[in-house]
């Protein structure tokens, strides 16, 4: 296993410590503030979605940007400075909720902080392509993934702790490790200033030019449609769990944690299990397990219940996720990646962003018979699913690869 570890540039390792710092920054609050919208402020579900959609438009334009900045300006700055203007932000949220500024405030406010998160994604997964060799990719996108997740474990269980005494101190923490990301990567990460990316002249006609990039597009459509089932994950199961099914925020940061540590623990050994199949059919898997998961949460009406759905669709997470990241970056004409992570970037912000509007609506819909719901849900995984499958005749053997155990 050590042996494993070595394998990699030590700026993998570096920023997959940045990841962590990052992740406990977002999972400390973002997890949190649908609870906000409804039980302090008294938005319903169908609101809070539309909330989300609005800022799905914006943040996954940016993420599209993000790419385009990160092949032109380069991922160091992009990355350092995004994370900075984040912790700021942050910082004014948790004011804001301590002065009761209100819903417009609060949610302009996230809407900005999204912004720099969509700026900063694409450059920190194009980073990992550039310092990873192709034959590593998947592993690349697994460890950082780890690290992410680590995050995870341990953002929501201190969050469900503190979100019972002020939701405005879950902000305070979370600028703080956003913060103490910006210097990690600000310190130790100058080499990837080094990189040579697209020198070209920045043009926006570019980004919606379609010929030639087909095959990344079919795949866009795909990951959005899977997207749209993923982003369940937070607030739709969130106010399902809570509000409907009785658990408490304390229970709901434990099940998070848990979708955490199970990242944390499995994520590399799924990732080498699956080495000898093709990514676009691990994409396949993955959709069905996540179907399963989330049929089971249409059922779940206790923790225990909820934590066996949890660890279901963790199982499809984990599936999905390193190969999702690889596919983009093998598919990638050289000096794009970082536009490819930005496509990749506004399909999965696009459904992780709408699909709360779509899991609000279809709440609203199946009450109290909420089991309908979550099967509109997972028909959906399954019709990604498919559509991954049929991608498997369209992708370059040698870009949807094999790996071979090493």
């Amino acid at each position: 296993m050590l042996a494993y570890f070595r394998r990699f540039d030590y700026r993998l390792w570096i920023l997959a410590m940045a990841w962590i710092a990052s992740a406990v920054g977002f999972s400390l609050s973002i997890p949190f503030i649908s609870l906000y919208f409804h039980s302090e402020l008294d938005m319903s579900m169908t609101a809070i979605g539309l909330y989300f959609g609005f800022a799905a438009v914006i943040r996954a334009i940016f993420q599209a940007v993000g790419g385009e900045l990160a092949d032109r300006l380069g991922r160091y700055h992009l990355m350092v400075f995004a994370q900075l203007f984040r912790s700021f932000v942050f910082w004014v949220i948790a004011f804001a909720i301590y002065s009761h500024w209100g819903f417009y405030a609060i949610g302009g406010l996230l809407i900005f902080n999204s912004i720099f998160g969509a700026l900063f994604q694409p450059a920190a997964n194009a980073t990992v392509a550039d310092v990873v060799g192709i034959e590593q990719r998947t592993d690349g996108y697994s460890i950082v993934r780890v690290a992410g997740n680590f995050g995870w474990a341990l953002g929501p269980a201190m969050g469900g702790f503190l979100a019972d005494k002020s939701f405005a101190i879950l902000f305070i923490f979370s600028g703080a490790m956003t913060l103490v990301s910006s210097i990690i990567i600000g310190v130790f990460l100058r080499g990837v200033r080094k990189i040579r990316h697209n020198d070209e002249k920045f043009r926006i006609r570019e980004m919606l030019m379609v010929k030639g990039h087909e095959l990344i597009l079919k795949y866009a459509a795909l990951l959005f449609i899977l997207y749209l089932v993923v982003s369940q994950f937070l607030m739709p199961f969130s106010l399902y769990s809570v509000d409907f099914m009785g658990i408490s925020k304390k229970e709901l940061g434990l099940l998070f944690a848990l979708n955490g540590l199970l990242v944390t623990f499995f994520q590399i050994p799924t990732t080498r299990l699956l080495r000898g199949v093709r990514l676009t059919i691990q994409m396949s898997i993955g959709a069905v397990i996540y179907a399963a998961g989330f049929l089971w949460v249409g059922l779940s009406s206790t923790f225990l219940a909820f934590a066996l759905a949890m660890a279901v669709i963790t199982t499809g997470e984990n599936v999905v996720s390193p190969p999702a990241l690889a596919i983009t970056a093998n598919l990638a004409p050289k000096g794009r990646v970082g536009r490819y992570m930005g496509i990749y970037g506004f399909a999965v912000t696009g459904g992780w962003s709408l699909g709360p509007l779509l899991g609000g609506v279809l709440l609203d819909w199946a009450k109290p018979d909420f089991v309908y719901a979550w099967s509109v849900v997972a028909a959906l995984a399954i019709i990604s699913s498919v559509g991954f499958g049929y991608l498997t005749r369209q992708v370059p053997p040698d870009l949807n690869l094999k790996m071979n155990n090493q």
